[in-house]
């Protein structure tokens, strides 16, 4: 029989960016389109922790806003969590999960067990939203469609006059959900995620063939997207 030995390991500190997403939990249910300010954010993280999220002196007392800020917005990449395409900016310091966002939260430790499947199926809404697109659908018929930014910009949800950080942002969110999916599939070991009664929602060819045409449209519509100033680059966001 195995000696039990007596070390013992204190389970690692939830992160700051962690105790946000589990507070982003807490406001919305889960529901990807309840809405929460940073002040409701803040007063949920101040009652899990108030030493991290207290004011310095008097934590017990009283939250501390500046640090639900710089926390929002300085989160591993410019834009904060917006950047990292965990939330969605609704209006000033109000937002609302993306289903990337929601499915990193339900993976952090403390989250409720049930939140793991309201992600998934949130996430699998996100890609059949995305894969039943007509432009989508058109483009696979035939590859040389779309062919006009317009086409483009119906696909990606952003219209004449979108701020370039908004369209930005809606391009990357295409983007982070597919890659979300193929993760998914690739932690099930499976080729297709099917909904309850059976029925496929989506499979690793529709994951694959979305994301090809993601990239047809990034380098159709480059220089569009030049003169609109929105500039993509790939970023590297660690899970939380």
């Amino acid at each position: 029989m195995k000696k039990r030995t007596n070390n013992t390991h204190k389970p690692a500190r939830t992160s700051l960016r962690q105790q946000v997403l589990l507070a982003a939990l807490d406001c919305s249910k889960g529901d990807l389109k309840r809405t929460f300010t940073a002040e409701d954010l803040l007063l949920s993280a101040w009652r899990r922790d108030p030493m991290a999220w207290g004011l310095r002196g008097h934590e017990r007392q009283h939250p501390d806003s500046e640090k639900i800020y710089t926390t929002l917005d300085r989160a591993s990449v410019p834009g904060g969590f917006v950047g990292m395409g965990l939330f969605e900016k609704t209006r000033q310091r109000t937002y609302r999960f993306t289903a990337a966002g929601l499915l990193a939260a339900s993976e952090v430790d403390g989250a409720d067990p049930g939140t793991q499947g309201k992600a998934e199926r949130a996430l699998s809404d996100a890609v059949s939203e995305i894969i039943s697109h007509p432009v989508l659908r058109d483009w696979m018929k035939d590859p040389s469609t779309p062919k006009s930014f317009r086409d483009a910009g119906h696909f990606w949800g952003v219209a004449p006059g979108t701020p370039p950080r908004v369209i930005r942002s809606r391009i990357q969110d295409v983007d982070r959900t597919l890659d979300e999916a193929r993760s998914l599939l690739s932690e099930k070991s499976t080729d297709h995620i099917a909904a309850r009664h059976g029925k496929t929602l989506f499979d690793k060819t529709d994951i694959i063939r979305a994301m090809e045409f993601q990239t047809a449209l990034k380098q159709r519509f480059e220089k569009d997207l030049a003169i609109l100033q929105v500039t993509l680059g790939k970023e590297e966001e660690p899970r939380p």
